[in-house]
């Protein structure tokens, strides 16, 4: 009796682990949450002077990655070049991705600085390898590392500093 009781069993967990899933049954007993992400935002820019200041420092952002991306170090003008044990040579450079800044402002506690904004973005090095350095001017790179990036900035006299 005890045999039958368990081959039954197993044959009823083994048939129900190996039958397909209805999607649509299962679908059908989940509920979702709808969230409006224009209300969201509605409420956080209802305060005239944070979404001021937001507008002011995205406009401070993009000049600041533009001046980060022209001194860098290794930008694409100065890219580090070094030959290497085979006789070839390999080429890097740094480049902020312009496509993913981004911004985010907040009311801070300090009577003295009332705002800080973060400023975040990801780097980008590029690679090449030619037979000399003439030829990195006419090369494709590719990308070889990524970094992120984060930068805390304070309003403090009617400016970010």
């Amino acid at each position: 009796m005890n045999i039958v009781l368990r081959s039954t069993l197993f044959a009823a967990l083994f048939f129900s682990l190996t039958m397909p899933v209805m999607a649509g049954d299962v679908l059908d007993q989940v509920s979702y949450a709808k969230v409006n992400p224009p209300a969201v935002q509605e409420n956080v820019f209802k305060d005239k002077d944070l979404a001021s200041k937001n507008a002011d420092f995205q406009g401070f952002a993009k000049t600041k990655v533009e001046q980060l991306n022209r001194n860098h170090m290794f930008s694409r003008s100065r890219m580090e070049i070094t030959k290497q044990p085979d006789g070839t040579y390999r080429a890097r450079y740094h480049q902020i991705d312009d496509t993913s800044l981004g911004v985010i402002v907040r009311r801070s506690q300090s009577k003295s600085i009332p705002f800080v904004g973060i400023l975040s973005y990801t780097e980008q090095v590029f690679e090449s390898v030619a037979k000399s350095p003439d030829q990195f001017k006419h090369s494709s790179f590719a990308v070889v590392e990524v970094i992120p990036n984060r930068h805390i900035f304070s309003y403090q006299k009617g400016r970010w500093n």
